[in-house]
C-alpha cells in the first residue's frame, strides 16, 4: 500500500472518529446554533515523511584522530567544544566555524579540537550521543559527527530515529555488528549513564549551561565565533611560545617549531 493511501486512510479514520459535522438549516421552525470558539491545537511542524540521511558535502579531515579528538596529540593548544547534536547553533558552528579552525590551527599542528558531549535537548540527543560514542570506539567519530549535523531536521522531530542512525552508521563506514549491539538496551543505557555523568560534571565544575560552549586551554571563550576563538588561540600560543601571529588577517607567520 502506498504512503499516499496510508495517509488518506489515516485522515478518513480521524474524520470518522470525530463523527458527522453538524449542518445548520434555515427556515420556519429552525434556529441557528450559537457560534462557539474552537481552540486551536498546538501544532509542531514536524516532517510528515522523514527522508533518508544525506552525506555532508566535501568534508575532508586528513588529520590525526583519536576518538572524539581531532589533531595532533601533542599540539600546544586544546580547543574543547561542548555540543548537542540537536542544537542548531552547534550545527552552524560545525559548518561555518569549525572548518576554519581545522584549516588554520588543527591541520598545521598548532591546536587539537576535542568534542565534548552536552546532550540536553531530549531523547534524540541522547540516542545521537550514544551512537557517536559507539562510532568513536571504531575511530569513526568525525565522519559520524558530520553526518549527524548534516541530517539535523529540528529538535525531536525524527532526525535521529533508529533507522536513520543505522543508515548513517553504514554511511560512516562503521562495523555494523558492534554498532547495532551497542544501540541495544541495556548497553545503550550504560553508555548514556556515562555521557550524562560527563554532562553533569561539565555543568557543576565548568559552568557549562548552553551549547556550543568553547574552552581554549581550559579557559572559557566569551563567544563561540571564529574571531573570538582565533584571538584566544593566538593568546594561548603566545603564552606557550608558539606562533601566535598565525590566523586570519595576521601578517606572514613564522614556520612552526619542530
Amino acid at each position: 500500500m502506498s504512503i499516499a493511501m496510508l495517509l488518506l486512510l489515516a485522515l478518513a479514520g480521524t474524520a470518522l472518529a470525530q463523527g458527522p459535522s453538524p449542518v445548520a438549516t434555515t427556515g420556519p421552525g429552525t434556529t441557528q446554533p450559537a457560534a462557539t470558539e474552537v481552540p486551536l491545537p498546538d501544532l509542531t511542524m514536524a516532517p510528515l515523511v522523514t527522508l533518508p540521511p544525506v552525506r555532508p558535502a566535501n568534508v575532508v579531515r586528513d588529520v590525526p584522530t583519536d576518538g572524539q579528538s581531532l589533531g595532533a596529540a601533542d599540539a600546544p593548544v586544546v580547543i574543547e567544544v561542548y555540543e548537542d547534536f540537536q542544537c542548531p547553533y552547534c550545527q552552524r558552528f560545525t559548518f561555518l566555524v569549525e572548518p576554519d579552525l581545522v584549516e588554520t590551527w588543527v591541520r598545521p599542528g598548532h591546536a587539537r579540537l576535542v568534542f565534548r558531549d552536552f546532550a540536553f535537548l531530549g531523547e534524540e540527543s541522547r540516542w545521537a550521543a550514544v551512537a557517536a560514542r559507539l562510532a568513536a570506539e571504531q575511530d569513526r567519530f568525525w565522519p559520524f559527527h558530520d553526518l549527524l549535523f548534516a541530517n539535523l531536521l529540528g529538535e525531536n522531530v525524527g532526525s535521529y530515529t533508529p533507522d536513520r542512525l543505522l543508515l548513517m552508521g553504514r554511511m560512516a563506514g562503521l562495523d555494523m555488528e558492534p554498532f547495532i549491539e551497542g544501540l541495544q538496551v541495556p548497553a545503550a543505557r550504560e553508555r548514556w549513564a556515562a555521557i550524562e555523568a560527563d554532562v553533569r560534571n561539565a555543568n557543576a565544575t565548568r559552568g557549562v549551561n548552553a551549547t556550543p560552549t568553547v574552552f581554549v586551554n581550559g579557559v572559557r571563550v566569551a563567544s563561540p565565533d571564529l574571531q573570538t576563538i582565533d584571538a584566544a588561540i593566538r593568546a594561548a600560543l603566545a603564552g606557550s611560545g608558539g606562533p601566535s601571529d598565525q590566523g586570519p588577517g595576521a601578517s606572514a607567520a613564522p614556520a612552526p617549531a619542530p
